[in-house]
């Protein structure tokens, strides 16, 4: 399907194209309400498509904060091993050398995995017939709370990752310290 630029269709084209054609002139009115009709109807699939859009980047959203969560959880679990290990290999050196250790690392600041939540969808417009003003504006309310909730389990995504890097990086410390 090639995209050509819209060429503008106002009521004085349409007449010159039929003076060219010999057809009669289209009736100003009935010229007004079809075009109305097509620009609500491109407003529709725009709508529509945009909701789709929406519905892949939530599900996107989710599958990402699965995985940062995992890969938390297996920080989580490697932060516990190490402080075992420290504990019991070099607990008598540490006291030794009265060397204090680094501590572990709180994961659990970053909140909860961004998981897929149950949100109210936006309504999907049909070609049916055009939407009424006060059901555009719901609309639009519920794809600008869906926009907001993507862009809060965004900022819990990088919270997630930022505790995941200081996490690896303070583990990955501590492993070369007790290597040495």
């Amino acid at each position: 399907m090639s995209e050509q630029p819209e060429i503008s269709h106002t009521y004085e084209t349409e007449c010159q194209r039929a003076e060219l054609l010999g057809l009669q002139p289209p009736d100003r009115a009935d010229f007004e309400r079809k075009r109305q009709a097509r620009l609500e109807h491109e407003l529709a699939e725009q709508e529509a498509a945009e909701a789709v859009l929406l519905e892949q980047q939530d599900e996107t959203l989710g599958g990402v904060g699965g995985k940062l969560g995992e890969l938390n959880s297996i920080l989580s679990s490697t932060q516990q091993k190490l402080n075992r290990f420290k504990q019991t290999a070099c607990g008598s050196l540490t006291n030794i050398f009265s060397r204090a250790s680094s501590g572990s690392v709180d994961l659990t600041a970053g909140g909860t995995a961004a998981g897929p939540t149950q949100e109210e969808r936006p309504p999907v417009l049909a070609a049916k017939p055009p939407p009424t003003a006060a059901e555009v504006s719901a609309a639009k309310a519920a794809k600008q709370k869906r926009m907001d909730s993507q862009l809060d389990k965004l900022d819990s995504l990088i919270n997630q990752a930022d505790n995941a890097q200081i996490a690896m990086s303070e583990q990955t410390q501590q492993m070369r310290r007790l290597a040495k």
